[in-house]
């Protein structure tokens, strides 16, 4: 079951720049800056929201995508991440990256990106480990 939206990710030319913006018009605080799957982010924190701002989504390489500048996808912090992906599985969606488990500098996260029917990207993550208070 969803806990939670999480974060939410967009893709930005210049992240330093784009974490700025939320840092002083928006009221952002920078969390964390790091590095996942050859990508780079920013983790920013508005309020109880967190946005990670990348400078290339981790399935795009992989993919053979190029996402313009923009939205992302939307993160759900799950309770049960198994029967999550065993029912997301059911439904027929189309993985982006498959289910897997991931250490980083923010911690440690069972994820999975995938495509809702209409398109729409998503990654559901259950936090097994929090490194950083995120």
């Amino acid at each position: 079951m969803i806990k939670r939206l999480w974060n939410y990710a967009v893709k930005a030319p210049d992240i330093n720049k784009t974490t700025e913006f939320y840092e002083r018009y928006l009221g952002g605080k920078l969390r964390l800056k790091g590095e996942v799957f050859g990508c780079q982010y920013n983790l920013v924190r508005i309020g109880e929201m967190r946005i990670l701002i990348f400078d290339k989504a981790p399935y795009e390489e992989p993919l053979g995508m190029n996402l313009p500048p923009g939205f992302l996808h939307a993160v759900y912090e799950v309770d049960d991440f198994e029967s999550t992906v065993e029912n997301l599985r059911r439904s027929g969606v189309r993985f982006l990256m498959e289910p897997q488990l991931l250490r980083a500098d923010f911690g440690v996260r069972k994820i999975a990106f995938f495509e809702s029917p209409d398109g729409t990207r998503i990654e559901v993550m259950q936090i097994i480990e929090d490194s950083v208070n995120t």
